[in-house]
């Protein structure tokens, strides 16, 4: 789900909410170029068939002996396909992994751990790989990032799912630092709903800059791999646009984006 959701990460939230910022309020924000820093990013209309993915040795992709490539991630990603409307461009999809710890500066152990989860740190993680995509609408505010991360192992992956909600009941606001430069404070929450065994839903109010973002993600395990779907647009109270961002739809792409996820593991 800044994320990580990284989902999103907190690199890619970040550069949102300041381009927010220098837009004068559009809420939409330009897909990241292919990533090479050491910081990478935490469903309606008939979807593509899903491809599946398989290793060299034949076993799927994701079980036992293999794992998940940039390549095969970005054929399961979401696509204009997805939800009506919506443009990417595959070329501007992100790979970065998060290798350098994002230090929380407010917030404790509790909200450190959070942050981790959500970026995926593959220091901590061992995240094998990571594709983000952004797409948008036009003159919609909402913006979708689709990601799929890539572990070593399924328990891994258990993990990371597992700190991120074990953060989300201790962890209500937080601030970090990034470049030392840009301040970035998060108050997220759990979403109820979304929240069980082997995956998180959250919704997270995100300001940089002077510019705050909502950001709502669900983050599903799915082998040795985490699906990740959200939403993420103007900060608002108005109940229509919290259900809109936080109810059916998301959960909808993100059934989508696991469906594929599944098949290409051999898990369906």
């Amino acid at each position: 789900m800044p994320t990580g959701t990284k989902g999103v990460s907190i690199a890619v939230l970040t550069a949102a909410v300041l381009a927010t910022a220098a837009c004068g309020g559009s809420a939409k924000k330009s897909a990241a170029p292919p990533a090479t820093s050491s910081t990478g990013s935490a469903t309606s209309a008939a979807s593509a068939p899903a491809t599946s993915a398989a290793t060299s040795n034949g076993a799927p992709a994701g079980a036992p002996g293999g794992s998940l490539t940039t390549a095969q991630i970005s054929k399961l990603l979401l696509t204009d396909k997805d939800d009506a409307g919506y443009t990417f461009n595959a070329s501007q999809d992100g790979t970065a992994v998060t290798t350098t710890q994002d230090i929380v500066t407010t917030g404790g152990a509790a909200c450190q751990a959070f942050v981790d989860a959500e970026e995926a740190l593959s220091t901590k993680y061992g995240t094998t790989a990571e594709v983000d995509r952004q797409l948008t609408k036009p003159n919609v505010a909402i913006g979708i990032e689709s990601s799929v991360i890539a572990f070593p192992s399924a328990d891994k992956a258990a993990a990371m799912i597992s700190d991120l909600a074990t953060g989300l009941k201790s962890c209500k606001n937080l601030a970090i630092t990034q470049s030392g430069t840009v301040s970035v404070v998060m108050t997220p929450s759990a979403i109820p709903e979304l929240t069980k065994d082997g995956q998180a839903g959250y919704i997270n109010y995100m300001s940089a800059g002077g510019k705050t973002e909502l950001m709502a993600a669900d983050l599903v395990h799915v082998g040795t791999a985490v699906s990740v779907v959200a939403f993420i647009g103007p900060m608002s109270n108005d109940p229509a646009l919290l259900q809109q961002m936080g109810g059916k739809q998301l959960s909808h792409l993100s059934d989508v984006q696991v469906g594929r996820l599944k098949t290409a593991q051999g898990l369906s």
